[in-house]
């Protein structure tokens, strides 16, 4: 996972470089536009062994080179798909670290302290390692990058309305939940209540029929 989100950075930079230069005029790049993704999938660091098993070597296989026109949208459309592998590779990171809290909350007694050191620091390391490429993503496209700025910053800024609005509609929801249960016990209570009432009215029926029986008995005697 987090490779992968290494491998996006790469791409972004690559991209980024790409739409610098597509600004000023139109440029020639190799038609093989998988060797953004192809070299970034070669970083390798210390932290990666602890999160993914070794590949098999792969036999690089000659490719003719082919130079195609590439211009600004291009590399925008580039650096857009690049940013949405990361957001998802963020929201994957998120769900796993979620289910590693719910796990923890399991209590396991064949669970050593080893086990729990390592899962520990993995958990640290995933997300200082992610906050870290935000970071990274951040400065590129802001600072380093003229005319993505406005988008970056816009776009956060985007994302926190719609969390904003989520959250709006999450306690709406919440309200209409609470009401639906507010209702549903007052019918609870009020059928009881009219159960109540039925059982005294039937057990004063039955009282009233029984007086009036003994009262009709000592009539005859």
């Amino acid at each position: 996972m987090l490779i992968a989100a290494n491998s996006c950075v790469q791409g972004i930079t690559k991209l980024c470089d790409l739409y610098k230069q597509s600004k000023a005029n139109f440029i020639k790049i190799k038609s093989t536009a998988e060797e953004i993704a192809t070299d970034a999938k070669a970083v390798r660091s210390w932290w990666q062994r602890l999160f993914a098993k070794p590949a098999a070597a792969i036999k690089p296989v000659a490719k003719k080179e082919k130079f195609v026109d590439y211009n600004e949208s291009q590399a925008m459309a580039g650096i857009v798909a690049e940013l949405t592998k990361f957001w998802t590779l963020q929201d994957k990171l998120t769900e796993y670290l979620r289910a590693e809290e719910e796990k923890a909350k399991v209590y396991d007694p064949t669970v050593t302290n080893a086990q729990q050191m390592q899962t520990a620091m993995n958990r640290i390391m995933c997300q200082q390692e992610m906050a870290k490429l935000d970071v990274t993503i951040r400065e590129i496209m802001v600072y380093q990058t003229p005319g993505l700025a406005d988008l970056y910053t816009q776009t956060y800024e985007m994302r926190g309305v719609i969390r904003e609005q989520q959250e709006s509609a999450r306690l709406a929801k919440e309200a209409q939940e609470r009401q639906m249960q507010w209702q549903r016990r007052q019918e609870e209570r009020n059928l009881q209540a009219k159960l109540a009432a039925v059982v005294v009215t039937f057990i004063f029926l039955l009282y009233l029929w029984a007086w009036l029986a003994l009262l009709n008995r000592w009539g005859k005697t």
